[in-house]
């Protein structure tokens, strides 16, 4: 399985819309049978596997696309460049973004070649390359987008009576705020410039919009109101008295520890005593050894 949901991993995974069409991809066997159609893609760097990528696509449009339909849920040809165009970055990313862009645009001219070969007398809806996908440095941000707009209405369904579950899945819906504000920005009316053709649909699934509608939300707040509570008790019964803490305050001496008129600790003054009489102590065995030493010779 090929991870999409970048920095987190859920259980329910590949229960999702988009990781059953990655699966799909990634699962296929017999793929070798439309390699030779790929053999453009000869001169690229690290050929074999890039072609390999060629011939599962290939392979995955002759199998898969022909029910597809225009009244589908979603744009399956969307994911289809997706992991395309994400698996050419994991094969080539040490070439650079640029070079990765140039084999796509390799990829298109064999994806439309096929369209018009092999399923042209098809009535489905023709699932083409979406050709300006690479254009924008945030890619990763858009199929992150679209995976979740294409996942979260089926999922939703299956939430209820799980509440385990659900809550696992509305940490999923909280960890795409950052995202929708940054499209929310993007998109604005004053800002359409970079704004995905998809957002408009996708807007209704904003975890600032949804979350609310999610069976166990008001569970999952009552238990935040109550973890926040625990925290604010313990915070009053053991207050932060600062960085110095743990010194001893100015004027208090600590217990055992008596102090003279002069401001000095008495514990000071008998330790210095007892290394005055370890020295003095020394001192007079020396000078009784000299003396004994003296007395034989």
């Amino acid at each position: 399985m090929f991870p999409f949901i970048q920095g987190f991993i859920f259980s329910f995974s590949n229960e999702l819309n988009s990781q059953h069409v990655y699966n799909q991809l990634n699962g296929l066997r017999g793929f070798n049978a439309y390699i030779h159609k790929c053999e453009t893609l000869n001169s690229v760097h690290k050929s074999n596997n890039v072609k390999k990528i060629c011939a599962r696509l290939l392979q995955y449009l002759d199998n898969y696309t022909k029910s597809i339909n225009e009244n589908d849920e979603y744009d399956i040809c969307m994911l289809l460049s997706f992991w395309v165009y994400s698996r050419l970055f994991d094969i080539l990313k040490s070439k650079g973004e640029t070079y990765i862009y140039r084999v796509y645009a390799k990829f298109q001219s064999i994806w439309y070649g096929f369209i018009d070969d092999n399923l042209k007398n098809t009535n489905n809806k023709k699932c083409r390359p979406i050709s300006d996908l690479a254009v924008y440095d945030d890619w990763r941000d858009r199929k992150e987008l679209y995976e979740y707009c294409v996942d979260y209405y089926t999922f939703s369904q299956t939430l209820a009576g799980f509440p385990d579950r659900c809550k696992e899945f509305y940490k999923y819906v909280e960890s795409k705020k950052a995202l929708y504000a940054k499209f929310k920005n993007l998109c604005s009316s004053d800002k359409k410039k970079g704004c995905p053709e998809f957002y408009a649909k996708c807007e209704k699934y904003d975890p600032e919009k949804v979350l609310h509608t999610l069976p166990c939300h008001h569970v999952i707040m009552d238990e935040r109101k109550a973890a926040a509570l625990v925290t604010s008790q313990k915070r009053d019964t053991y207050p932060n008295t600062g960085a110095n803490s743990e010194e001893t305050p100015v004027g208090i001496v600590p217990v055992g520890v008596s102090q003279n008129s002069s401001g000095k600790t008495q514990t000071v003054e008998n330790v210095g005593n007892i290394l005055l009489g370890v020295v003095a102590t020394t001192m007079t065995s020396g000078a009784l050894y000299r003396v004994n030493i003296n007395s034989l010779i």
